[in-house]
């Protein structure tokens, strides 16, 4: 059995510069106080840079380079932890005092976290969190990055279905559309821009969604200088995006889930085949 010891080595020289996530899901804001708007959320094992610090707030920047405030209480100051990283693959996970599917919780992780194991027991994992605190979970819940292609983004992006829509989520607890975008493409180890305006910067194919073919993504604007929505192709005129729910609409008006409001202001094809510079 794993036992904590206090030589844990800090990753930076400089431990206030850098910092973890504690919590499953946190989220981050405009500015630093917790009423603004949520502009982005972060994942529980994910490491952030710190920029600033107000009160009980701190300003980060994440490894997409997406700058936002987040409150004191969701991060933890950055250790390098033993154990060997392994990533959450189950939607939402339980990580409990004791291999034992009755024993308290002592946290919940999303798809996409990393977190250290230390040691195992028949079907458990035993993680060391970032603030050091121990837990168990299931080793089924756990898998490897998948590759990167086609076929992975529409059968990652199919698994949300019905998965509720949050104005800076990324995460199943809430996806906006550009935040489901992101995590898809995270979790075949490729990492995009976080809005969807800085989506569409980058592999213009068509301005035309008949040529949209299955995994590019399409994109749709109500504003005369900037994107504002953003879905996957599944092909055959139909897409899927976070739009409420997670969902799937169709250019086609024959099509029963026919949306006129996309049709009407979609606005480009995108084409994302290599990692983003």
């Amino acid at each position: 059995m794993f036992t904590i010891t206090d030589n844990l080595k800090i990753l930076d020289k400089d431990m206030s510069e850098y910092a973890i996530i504690n919590v499953s899901v946190s989220n981050h804001y405009r500015e630093c106080f917790s009423d603004t708007d949520i502009t982005t959320q972060g994942v529980l094992g994910e490491k952030v840079e710190i920029l600033d610090r107000q009160d009980t707030h701190v300003y980060i920047r994440q490894v997409d380079n997406y700058q936002s405030w987040v409150s004191n209480d969701q991060i933890t100051p950055a250790v390098d932890l033993p154990g060997r990283d392994v990533m959450v693959r189950k939607h939402f996970m339980r990580i409990t005092a004791k291999p034992s599917t009755s024993s308290e919780g002592v946290r919940d992780a999303v798809i996409g976290s990393m977190l250290s194991v230390v040691d195992e027991q028949d079907d458990w994992y035993q993680l060391i969190l970032p603030d050091r605190i121990t837990g168990w979970a299931k080793k089924k819940h756990f898998g490897d990055m998948l590759s990167f292609s086609v076929e992975n983004i529409i059968s990652l992006a199919r698994e949300f279905l019905g998965y509720q829509y949050f104005w800076g989520g990324k995460t199943p607890k809430g996806f906006d559309c550009s935040g489901f975008i992101q995590t898809i493409f995270y979790l075949q180890g490729i990492q995009i821009s976080r809005d969807a305006n800085s989506q569409q910067k980058k592999q213009q194919v068509s301005t035309n969604y008949l040529d949209a073919q299955p995994g590019d993504l399409v994109f749709f604007s109500d504003q005369p200088d900037t994107v504002t929505h953003v879905g996957i192709s599944l092909g055959e005129e139909k897409y899927i995006h976070a739009s409420g729910w997670v969902k799937i609409n169709s250019f086609n008006e024959n099509d029963v889930d026919y949306s006129a409001k996309y049709k009407a202001i979609f606005t480009s094809v995108n084409r994302y085949r290599l990692h983003e510079n």
